[in-house]
């Protein structure tokens, strides 16, 4: 009896100091707005940092500042756990919006800072950006993108774009120049290039429309649907149907797994599997 008192108590005792002890929530309830300005009438260069939120970058003609306003979410009672600035050096101007620190367990959204972007149409752009949908519209210089998650929505670029994006949907339109992107997964849909493409994809399906130069597409899975390319296609497919419809040219390196459909290629017309 004894013998089955103690286990009892070291069994008690273990699943006691076993116990887990759950967090309460934390609450993004703390909301505020804040506007930097600064001339760009000597900038060259916008760079941008951002971290969790949306971002929305537009290019305006009529612009001669850089115009942003933030919608700032973080926890009332650490109100300025973030990071919210602009500034220049030489003939480029650094934008910064990010969270410090936002570990923890969140009811409703974590903090996150949601920015609007106003720049003149003529300036460069470098955005490194976290998570969150971004959209960049109307920009006439080259754009460089670096895109953790969510959708990333790009229109009206007048120079050469080169996106490297994590996961989420992408929708690049309108661009007069050549187009590279490296891709993780999400759906993609590119239309309207005035130039080359080339596409490097993980996973995710891709419709590819309107190319006036080549297209090269190294895909991982997914289905790939082009059409209305003036140049020469050049595909390496892994898993997924294939469909080509009006082309200068095509070349498939590798068709993989899935259908394959080809119609009104102009030009040769080669298949290595």
């Amino acid at each position: 009896m004894k013998l089955a008192q103690s286990l009892l108590f070291i069994t008690t005792a273990t699943l006691l100091s076993g116990c887990i002890v759950v967090a309460s929530p934390s609450y993004a309830n703390y909301h505020s707005q804040q506007e930097l300005v600064i001339d760009a009438e000597n900038l060259a260069k916008l760079n941008v940092e951002a971290g969790a939120g949306s971002l929305v970058i537009s290019g305006s003609e009529q612009a001669s500042t850089i115009t942003v306003v933030a919608d700032i979410y973080t926890e009332k009672g650490n109100a300025d756990n973030y990071q919210f600035e602009l500034t220049e050096a030489g003939t480029s101007a650094l934008l910064i919006a990010k969270i410090n620190s936002s570990s923890g367990f969140w009811q409703g959204d974590s903090p996150h800072i949601d920015i609007k972007v106003t720049i003149p149409s003529r300036l460069m752009l470098t955005v490194d950006d976290g998570s969150g949908s971004a959209s960049i519209s109307d920009i006439d210089g080259v754009v460089e993108i670096k895109d953790g998650s969510g959708d990333l929505t790009i229109k009206g670029i007048k120079g050469n774009l080169d996106i490297n994006d994590g996961s989420g949907g992408l929708y690049v339109s309108e661009v007069i120049g050549n187009v590279q992107i490296v891709d993780g997964s999400g759906e993609m849909e590119i239309s309207e290039i005035d130039g080359n493409v080339d596409i490097d994809d993980g996973s995710g399906s891709i419709y590819a429309k309107g190319i006036s130069g080549n297209a090269r597409i190294e895909d991982g899975s997914g289905d790939l649907k082009v059409r209305n390319v003036d140049g020469v296609i050049t595909i390496d497919d892994g898993s997924g149907d294939i469909d080509v419809e009006r082309a200068g040219g095509l070349n498939i390196i590798e068709s993989g797994s899935g259908g394959l459909r080809v119609k009104q290629v102009e030009g040769g017309f080669e298949i290595n599997k």
